[in-house]
């Protein structure tokens, strides 16, 4: 079987995000029928699997202090006299241990602004290998806050082109705002292979899922409205706090109003991500919720975890299972698979008018879509009249479409096939 190198800045188990964990799902599924699976990353690892290599290399990982000290000199001077050899160093130890892959799939080092040594590592990677996957879950040249640096060095270093080259985005939204996108940036040939979820993890409660009940003092009476993002700003939690404001206005005991939110601080922007954390606090005392929020990142994690025999983190699935509907008020996301995860564990979903999402719901995943304009309160109604049936929905199109199988062996591995 041919040897695939997957390569991202962190890797799973020990960390954990949406690119990790669509990682995870590709790691484990491939190395099942039998491929060779060779991980690159900076920070993270610990899949102990059959047919899977890791190696560490620490300057792919953002957070490192050279490259933060590199990225901050770069960003600001357009220079830095560390870049060429730690770029060289990211390269020589890259290239020693790809020789021998038949497919190297890159996640977003190409197209993000967090390890420019490492783009133009994996750039000069890319010209000496035959079939290179470069997956954009998001690119840094779709967003405001850089356009304006979009022709000058180090932003040129992304969406680099070769022949070699296969691009791959999870949705036909993302190709096409990539197709748009001005030379030498444009991308006109996306191939749009989605996200996934394992329906096993979203068709089960059971004891260890009430304990997590139990740590989180909720009961089954209680009113559980599940946020399953990262803290971060384009999540637009604040948005969903205002929501959850005017619920309780509208139900008999608002006391039973349980808003969960389950992710961390974002992992590769740490610092806008406590900050962020910190604006929320603050306005979750300020509309008095401060016994209706729960952020719950300490007891979550991708997949449940175990000490000695004892459940010390719950997965995402188990946070899904007891919830009554799950509610995602993002500005932006790359794919949104919260929307399928939903759907997978039969719950209604509320979530923004953004186009991935807007994808997603008209391939047959049900849900209710808001503007982000929309008035919070009349948002909050129509929860609150949706509250009253507590409808499962969703499954059947999650499990023809968006399963993990189902998209490995007819989406991914006939791309490692593909002619050049």
């Amino acid at each position: 079987m041919p040897t695939i190198a997957i390569i991202h800045y962190t890797a799973p188990t020990k960390e954990i995000g949406g690119v990790e964990s669509v990682m995870k799902h590709h790691i484990q599924l491939l190395s099942e029928v039998g491929y060779q699976i060779k991980v690159f990353f900076g920070s993270g690892g610990g899949l102990e699997l059959k047919n899977v290599t890791e190696y560490k290399i620490p300057l792919l990982w953002p957070n490192h202090p050279q490259i933060l000290k590199i990225q901050k000199e770069l960003l600001l001077n357009g220079e830095s006299s560390d870049y060429d050899t730690v770029k060289t160093e990211i390269f020589e130890e890259l290239i020693k241990n790809l020789r021998d892959v038949d497919a190297i799939i890159i996640h977003n080092i190409s197209s993000m602004p967090f390890n420019f040594p490492a783009t133009a590592a994996i750039n000069e990677v890319t010209d000496n290998m035959e079939r290179i996957i470069s997956w954009i879950h998001d690119s840094a040249l779709l967003r405001e806050e850089w356009q304006s640096r979009k022709k000058k060095f180090p932003l040129t270093l992304l969406h680099y082109k070769s022949k070699n080259i296969y691009h791959v985005t999870p949705t036909n939204t993302r190709a096409k705002e990539l197709s748009k996108l001005e030379q030498p940036y444009k991308i006109e040939k996306a191939i749009v292979i989605p996200n996934g979820v394992n329906i096993r993890e979203f068709i089960k409660i059971d004891e260890t899922t009430k304990l997590l009940m139990k740590k989180l003092d909720l009961s089954f009476e209680d009113y559980i409205i599940l946020c399953p993002v990262r803290v971060t700003p384009r999540k637009n939690i604040e948005f969903a706090l205002f929501i959850i404001d005017e619920l309780q206005q509208l139900i008999s005991e608002p006391q039973k109003i349980k808003f969960l939110i389950t992710g961390p601080p974002d992992h590769q922007a740490l610092k806008v991500g406590i900050d962020y954390l910190g604006y929320l606090k603050d306005l979750i005392e300020k509309l008095n919720l401060m016994e209706k929020v729960v952020f719950c990142h300490d007891l979550i994690n991708h997949e449940r975890e175990y000490i000695n025999g004892d459940i010390n983190k719950w997965s995402v699935a188990d946070a899904y299972n007891i919830a009554d509907l799950v509610l995602i008020p993002s500005k932006e996301e790359g794919f949104g698979l919260p929307v399928i995860e939903a759907g997978a564990a039969r719950k209604p979903l509320f979530c923004s008018r953004i186009p991935p999402f807007q994808e997603i719901i008209r391939e047959d995943i049900e849900g209710f879509m808001f503007d982000l304009q929309d008035d919070p309160k009349n948002i909050a109604f129509r929860i609150f009249r949706l509250l009253e049936d507590r409808v499962n929905n969703n499954f059947d199109n999650v499990i023809k479409e968006y399963t993990w199988n189902s998209i490995i062996k007819n989406k991914l591995i006939p791309l490692f096939k593909t002619s050049s």
